[in-house]
């Protein structure tokens, strides 16, 4: 039987008529996954398999961080997968739909984009807002100030969950008025490790970092030769000893020559911690244009 292109394009509007649903339409569609299911006639499954995607992916992003090993890698895999197996699911049902299919109230092009930005500006933020916010978050690096351990364009995963200890990575937030006050700080947030607890008296001096007067062996810190000279750089050579008010920390970047840390803004106090940065996500190496694969999945300690 032939189907007259000319009369369903002018009835593709029009509720009940005929209309045969295309396999490979619903499948380039599921490009927005769920979309193509919308296509093919059913609109809840595509909803429902859409918002269980993003459920899917957020949980896989928590099971990659709370996995201390590269294994955890395939977990990353999980939304692409889940993207494929909806689009193959959208173009086998498609295909099921007899060729004297009618369209439904919903198969018109404005309801189609309806539903696509439905989801996409609830969906998407309100997910963002609730795993984003209190379990975990992706956070790019720009700066090299916890160089070797993060490197700069690492993409880490900061636990929002945890509450970071001595010689743990944290997520440092100031607000937008209290990083316009501080100091050479260009971001309203930073990493870095903290060495100091409340109560603990810390010290820097040319022999190293002293806590409680005992100094500390820190195989992850480095001493870069510095490109810069002055008031700044002697004024982060030294430090107290002083003693870590009570709710606070003494933070310190791995890089200690060009790291902003508490020799430069002081303790840091506890509701700063934003939580605790885990492992790299993935690094992207921008001088030669590809990824660092060996630094995927990489616990941070």
């Amino acid at each position: 039987m032939s189907i007259d292109l000319t009369n369903e394009a002018q009835a593709s509007d029009e509720e009940g008529a005929v209309s045969p649903r295309i396999p490979v339409a619903a499948l380039l569609l599921s490009i927005c996954p769920g979309l193509g299911h919308h296509y093919a006639g059913y609109l809840v499954r595509g909803v429902v398999l859409y918002i269980t995607l993003i459920v899917l992916s957020w949980l896989a992003a928590v099971a990659f961080m709370f996995v201390d090993s590269r294994v955890s890698a395939v977990f990353l895999a999980v939304p692409f997968i889940g993207v494929a197996v909806i689009a193959l699911d959208a173009y086998r049902l498609a295909r099921k739909q007899p060729k004297d299919y009618r369209l439904q109230w919903f198969n018109r092009g404005w309801v189609y984009t309806a539903v696509f930005l439905t989801l996409v500006v609830t969906v998407n933020p309100l997910m963002d807002q609730i795993a984003g916010k209190h379990i975990v978050r992706a956070y790019f690096i720009s700066s090299p100030g916890m160089s070797p351990t993060i490197l700069r364009h690492d993409i880490v995963l900061v636990n929002k969950m945890a509450s970071p200890g001595r010689g743990d990575i944290a997520l440092i937030e100031f607000r937008d008025e209290e990083k316009d006050s501080l100091t050479n700080l260009k971001s309203s947030q930073l990493i870095g490790r903290i060495i100091g607890l409340p109560g603990d008296v810390a010290e820097i001096n040319e022999k190293g970092v002293f806590i409680n007067g005992k100094k500390l062996d820190e195989p992850y810190a480095s001493f870069e030769e510095p490109t810069r000279t002055g008031a700044m750089y002697d004024e982060i050579s030294h430090f107290g000893p002083e003693q870590v008010p009570t709710g606070a920390y003494f933070v310190l970047a791995d890089n200690r020559t060009y790291g902003f840390d508490s020799r430069l803004l002081g303790f840091i106090e506890k509701e700063r911690i934003g939580g605790k940065v885990t492992k790299v996500f993935w690094s992207w190496n921008r001088d030669e244009g590809h990824f660092k694969w060996e630094r995927t999945a990489m616990p941070l300690k």
